[in-house]
């Protein structure tokens, strides 16, 4: 009789093992009674990597296991939540595992169901569970997550395939919910009130989330659709997943700063983005700036080698007098012609202030970058404490979205180049940009994005072929650049011009100041040279020489 159970139990566990995507067993034992799946561990495994675990302490396997594990449990009909729930802690961020458990008593529909409704709780949604009356019975027990709770159990033949046994349960949620949480963070969810005063969610993530739920045929669920007006932070968002609020949250978040511990509350990228500064666009220079500069030094020196020149060959020159009058006319030309073309030149595209192309050049000027404190401690410690004085906070997100919204020059601002698309559509409406995409003060380059997710989310490895196969057909790019249309529609975004429109001025008396200013200061210089000159005829006059 011994050999006959063994061998139920050697089919099963061998039929298990055989998936070309296991890499290793972890076999669970905390009890002392010895149950029957530990008979069939050495000749039933295939040779594969076998971790034997009887204590039920914690062991975090996903230190030393990858994906492609088996579980094999054995479990006591009594104090089995206890024990079960110290493996759901061992299986952290791997508890889509496959799990076979072994209940060492006779059948018992209400203990099944609750054992399963436990894993169920705890996102281990690939397990089945016999009893000791496995090899008489030949009943497996699993369940149905979606919509709801279901046990189903089936029997154990020669023709059961795996597929049989772990079905991928994710490819058709059959009608159940997904829960989900938008941080509404601008263009990326935007909560929009048409003229009914229905309220409706858009963006390229909700976009992306209805796509999500419709291919699997879930149905989405907001958890906070009539939340106030702000913005979710990132804490916030991570917070709701860990306590089982939501499913997946239709936020993106990064992935690289902030807090690396909390990286697996993170889907795999869904994005990639550079985290850099929009400022204000350097003023042109005033007419009294641009008048300096239409003769610049190099035309001076080269008209002060030519006098230069000219001097020293004087006495030459008397004896070519049509020769002297025809370089004159032709320097003439020359310097008239220079001058009106760069004056015309500046006047027509007048030049800007240097860039600002550094935080140290950022704080020699007027112009400080606004920031929220929970993103300016996101950036890199040597930065933020070295540049402090770059960087203004602002007590709320709220003042900081609304300053940047109404393109207030006074600041600038940490932006990703994803929702900089937004502002840079925005002003081809007007006649010069305000602000403009600085890659110079960026403070991280081409960071990846996901999904805010529970860390042990069985929606991971969906979202993960869901979000590659968006990139392939070009989805996500399409539903990104919509962006500017979903603001437009939400009312977030108007048509007028942003800035001031260009209005033609006449030239005024301060234009021309420097003008004047050297004007005077060239006749003073001559009329000081002039009274050197009478000076020294009179004293020679009444010395008499």
């Amino acid at each position: 009789m011994s050999t006959a159970v063994n061998s139920v139990h050697s089919k099963l566990v061998s039929l298990l093992s055989r998936g070309q995507e296991l890499t290793s067993i972890f076999f669970y034992a905390p009890a002392k009674e010895k149950c029957h799946l530990e008979d069939t561990i050495s000749s039933a495994t295939w040779g594969l990597p076998l971790v034997i675990w009887r204590t039920d302490r914690t062991v975090i396997l996903n230190g030393f296991i990858g994906e492609g594990l088996l579980v094999l449990a054995c479990l006591p009909g009594f104090h089995w939540r206890a024990l079960l729930g110290s493996l759901s802690r061992s299986l952290k961020y791997l508890r889509q595992a496959r799990i076979l458990i072994e209940l060492m008593e006779d059948r018992d529909e209400f203990l099944v169901s609750e054992v399963l409704q436990f894993c169920l709780s705890q996102d281990m949604i690939n397990v089945n569970a016999i009893f000791d009356d496995f090899p008489e019975t030949e009943n497996l027990s699993s369940f149905e997550a979606y919509p709801s709770f279901e046990v189903v159990n089936q029997t154990f033949t020669a023709d059961t395939q795996v597929s049989d046994l772990y079905p991928n349960k994710m490819l058709n949620l059959r009608g159940g919910v997904i829960r989900t949480m938008p941080d509404y963070s601008e263009p990326n969810t935007i909560l929009y009130q048409d003229k009914e005063g229905n309220k409706e969610i858009l963006g390229y993530l909700w976009d992306l989330l209805e796509a999500y739920a419709h291919k699997h045929n879930a149905q989405l669920q907001v958890v906070n659709k009539y939340a106030d007006d702000r913005p979710l932070n990132f804490i916030e968002l991570l917070d709701a997943a860990q306590s089982g609020i939501i499913d997946v949250g239709a936020s993106i978040q990064p992935m690289s700063m902030g807090s690396l511990s909390r990286m697996h509350e993170i889907s795999y990228p869904v994005n990639q983005a550079s985290w850099c500064t929009m400022l204000p666009v350097e003023r042109q220079l005033h007419v009294s700036e641009l008048l300096t500069r239409v003769m610049p030094y190099p035309t001076l020196i080269l008209l002060l080698l030519l006098w230069i020149f000219y001097e020293v060959l004087r006495g030459r020159w008397r004896r070519h007098p049509k020769l002297q009058s025809i370089g004159w006319l032709v320097l003439a030309t020359l310097v008239s012609s220079n001058y009106v073309g760069r004056l015309l030149n500046l006047f027509t595209d007048p030049p800007s202030l240097p860039p600002v192309n550094s935080l140290s050049a950022l704080m020699e000027s007027p112009v400080r970058i606004i920031s929220i404190r929970s993103e300016y401690s996101s950036i890199e410690f040597t930065q933020r404490t070295k540049y402090s004085a770059a960087f203004h906070l602002a007590l709320q997100a709220s003042i900081l979205i609304g300053l940047r919204n109404a393109f207030n020059t006074s600041y600038g601002y940490t932006i990703t180049s994803e929702k900089w698309k937004i502002y840079e559509e925005q002003q081809k409406r007007s006649s010069k940009p305000v602000f403009r995409y600085s890659k110079d003060l960026c403070f991280y380059e081409m960071i990846p994005f996901g999904l805010v997710i529970p860390e042990n989310s069985p929606h991971r490895a969906p979202l993960h072929s869901y979000t590659l196969l968006l990139r392939q057909a070009g989805l996500h790019d399409f539903w990104v650049n919509r962006g500017f249309s979903y603001m437009v529609k939400a009312g977030k975004i108007n048509f007028t011009a942003v800035g001031e429109r260009y209005q033609a001025k006449t030239l005024t008396i301060t234009d021309l100041r420097n003008v004047f200013i050297i004007y005077a200061s060239v006749l003073l210089i001559s009329l000081v040279l002039f009274t050197c000159e009478l000076f020294v005829s009179w004293v020679n006059y009444w010395l008499g020489f």
